[in-house]
């Protein structure tokens, strides 16, 4: 399995999705007792305190083969860590929604490469909603509206890890604010064909320690901490989405987002994002049916570097490091939904790379499958292939399995 390229037998299945589709959507084969088991476990997961707080539960396994170093080749902090199988996430959460206010806040606890656990709290937020003139408040500690990814979490993933990109740009666990957000419905007065949100960010990145790059002592140290050139105090972000629906069955959104603050070095940082995305429903606005999704986002940073190395006993500086560099990075992947049952994807990624940051340019292809055992799509298996060119390293082939369980309210507040 280490040195096989597993891309051929993977993409080898995929035809075989319309078969499985036809067999999953066959109502003559389907149990007599599906429809009650499934409105009973409807009723099993309708969490809720006074129709008001609404608890969840969700859970995520990850295991699989690697040619590669796994812990190098995740790129995001809560990718695979290593190749048995471990709790990727274990995620409760609880939301609030009132007429006039919504909040949000979710624990992670996960095992690292070495199959220890550990844990942190991701989200902490509260939202003021129906303001007159479209407008909601939100602050705490949330993940920002930046792009299309940036504000999910995994279990809103389509596949077992995070686009590249995102997390080299953004931060391992994509950019988390502590701090406030005001949104602002625009009123275009075509609603509900056009919708278009403009968001306003500020405040401070939130420290975490998933690990540090190792460096290599047989080269040479480069001039600069790569991961120092994230966003970290004093961040600013704005976002300006546009989703056309041109009928019940085709829609498009667009976007466009900015980031910038002071970066790790004490100098700043600027992201500038762009994002699309077409979506087609067989069903139109009803639920079910088959649908094609195709997402795309390029993303481009500049960083404003200063490292100091000192070699010396005495204490003494001895070289001081300056540099401006920018760098450029994208995903594209197109997900097709059979039934409700049964998903495939195509993933392209790319990153061009920094030298002195000791970040080399990557490339990556992913096909997936995902399947869920029953129609809300709680319960789920997915297996993903990983291809990876990473300049001045030997090609890279990856196959993951995940299990996912949703429990409870589903419907969170973002």
């Amino acid at each position: 399995m280490k040195n096989r390229c597993l891309l051929p037998a993977v993409i080898s299945l995929l035809p075989l999705a319309p078969a499985w589709a036809e067999t999953a959507t066959d109502e003559t084969s389907a149990p007599a007792g599906d429809a009650s088991f499934t409105e009973a476990w409807k009723k099993v997961n309708d969490w809720n305190i006074a129709n008001t707080l609404f608890p969840s539960l969700h859970l995520h396994g990850a295991g699989g083969y690697s040619s590669g170093e796994v812990e190098e080749l995740a790129s995001g902090g809560h990718d695979p860590q290593r190749e048995t199988f471990s709790a990727q996430a274990l995620e409760p959460g609880l939301s609030l929604r009132t007429k006039y206010v919504e909040g949000f806040s979710n624990y992670l606890f996960f095992q690292d490469g070495e199959g220890d656990w550990d844990g942190e709290l991701e989200e902490a937020f509260g939202k003021i909603i129906n303001i007159p003139g479209g407008l909601e408040l939100k602050g705490g500690q949330f993940l920002s509206h930046f792009g299309s990814l940036n504000d999910k979490h995994l279990h809103a993933w389509d596949f077992v890890d995070s686009e590249m990109v995102l997390s080299r740009f953004l931060g391992d666990d994509g950019l988390m604010l502590q701090g406030g957000e005001i949104s602002w419905t625009l009123p275009f007065g075509m609603d509900p064909t056009l919708v278009s949100v403009a968001s306003l960010g500020f405040g401070n990145t939130r420290s975490h320690d998933h690990g540090e790059h190792v460096h290599d002592p047989a080269e040479p140290e480069p001039p600069h901490e790569g991961e120092e050139g994230a966003l970290a105090d004093d961040v600013m972000t704005a976002r300006l989405m546009a989703r056309y629906r041109f009928d019940d069955f085709h829609a498009i959104t667009l976007g466009s987002s900015w980031a910038g603050g002071t970066n790790g070095f004490g100098r700043d940082t600027h992201v500038i994002g762009l994002d699309a995305e077409y979506l087609w429903r067989e069903n139109g606005l009803e639920s079910g049916g088959r649908a094609f999704r195709w997402r795309n986002e390029f993303l481009w940073r500049d960083v404003k570097a200063y490292s100091e190395h000192d070699d010396n006993e005495d204490g003494i500086i001895d070289e001081t490091f300056r540099g401006d560099y920018d760098e450029s990075g994208l995903y594209s992947h197109a997900i097709y939904t059979w039934t409700s049952r049964l998903d495939t994807g195509l993933r392209l990624g790319w990153v061009e790379g920094v030298e002195d940051f000791e970040q080399d340019r990557r490339f990556r292809i992913s096909p997936s499958v995902s399947w869920w055992l029953d129609d809300d799509r709680r319960v789920g298996l997915r297996t993903q292939y990983n291809f990876d060119a990473i300049k001045g390293h030997d090609d890279e082939h990856s196959i993951w399995f995940q299990l996912n369980i949703a429990l409870g309210g589903t419907n969170e507040v973002r």
